[in-house]
């Protein structure tokens, strides 16, 4: 107290110390966090990237895929029919078939066997579209096939999730998704929104393209960084298996291209043809079958081979569209209609 009272007095033309106690006071209650509140887990991170940041952000896609849309996009689907309906047909039989042969022999674990079903099962993806452009393929055939898959994978993914949890994990899946619930849980996060914008590009076509790339690319940000933590989340299972995981999903996007292209050889297409179906089994919709792994099912592991296919894929198919350039459409024949 004199210390204090003695220093007050020898500095007359310094403003006097404030009492120390009130500025602690609200420092300590600063910094000291409410009683209620406590910091966020690894758990809770994990819920929030499952029940929300995944979700939302392919809700934002398939949105942004809907703005995208017109009626004529749709009218397409009626033209150039006996491409259409053999791309859609090898689209459903060809891929399901290569991956639950892999998965039933060289897939390392139960949770990946399933991961596998879930990848060879999904439709083509919007960048199938791009590639096609870039490869001088038909792109209205590309777009057709994009849009029928992906309205028929609403319907066929339960069928298909369900028949991999029960043979591969059986009684060992603490899961239990009624068949009612798989349907309108994908047809929320896809069906829903993608007619939600296409109702706004036919109301207000130019907001809808206006608002289409920013949408997409914050979109498109928050689901890669969502990969990315999952990938976090699993990297004891990549350590082990990683190698496996790579080799099994080239030999996927392999032979996939393999089988189909030798088919259309001996079908009479288009070369133009040839090159939109060939690109379309190779460009997944990987989102929606990591939203079902990781936020419906709630299995991680499931979701390895979808962020596994991503990169593998895109170095597949740019070599496809390379070799497609290079070989050129030749002279062409007149496809055949029914």
């Amino acid at each position: 107290m004199s210390a204090r009272a003695s220093s007050t007095k020898i500095s007359p033309r310094r403003r006097p110390i404030a009492a120390p106690s009130a500025a602690m006071a609200r420092a300590r209650c600063r910094s000291k966090p409410p009683e209620d509140s406590a910091p966020m887990t690894y758990a809770d991170l994990m819920a929030l990237l499952g029940n929300w940041l995944l979700p939302g952000s392919l809700i934002a896609i398939m949105a942004s895929m809907g703005l995208s849309l017109t009626a004529d996009d749709f009218r397409q689907v009626f033209r150039n029919r006996r491409a259409l309906i053999f791309g859609v047909c090898s689209m459903l039989i060809v891929p399901p078939a290569i991956g639950l042969t892999l998965a039933l022999t060289v897939a390392p674990t139960a949770a990946l066997a399933v991961g596998f079903v879930l990848l060879a099962t999904t439709p083509g993806g919007m960048l199938s579209n791009l590639f096609t452009d870039m490869a001088k393929g038909d792109l209205a055939l590309s777009m057709s096939m994009t849009l029928i898959l992906s309205m028929i994978y609403i319907f066929v993914v339960p069928f298909y999730a369900h028949f991999a949890l029960l043979h591969f994990m059986g009684l060992e899946a603490d899961v239990n998704v009624p068949l009612a619930s798989f349907f309108w849980d994908i047809f929320s996060i896809t069906v829903l929104p993608a007619a939600t914008g296409f109702a706004v590009r036919a109301w207000q076509p130019g907001f809808a393209l206006w608002f289409k790339r920013y949408l997409k690319n914050v979109a498109t940000i928050v689901l890669f960084s969502s990969f990315a933590v999952i990938l976090y989340d699993q990297v004891p299972v990549l350590r082990e298996n990683l190698g496996a995981l790579f080799w099994i999903t080239v030999a996927l996007n392999v032979l996939m291209v393999a089988v189909v292209m030798t088919i259309v050889r001996f079908a009479g297409f288009t070369h133009r043809e040839n090159v939109a179906i060939g690109i379309e089994h190779l460009m997944r919709q990987e989102g929606t079958a990591i939203f079902i792994a990781v936020s419906i099912v709630g299995n991680n592991e499931m979701s390895l081979p979808m962020i596994m296919n991503t990169p593998v894929a895109l170095c597949v198919v740019l070599a496809f569209v390379a070799v497609a350039r290079r070989v050129g459409p030749g002279p062409e024949r007149q496809p055949a209609t029914v």
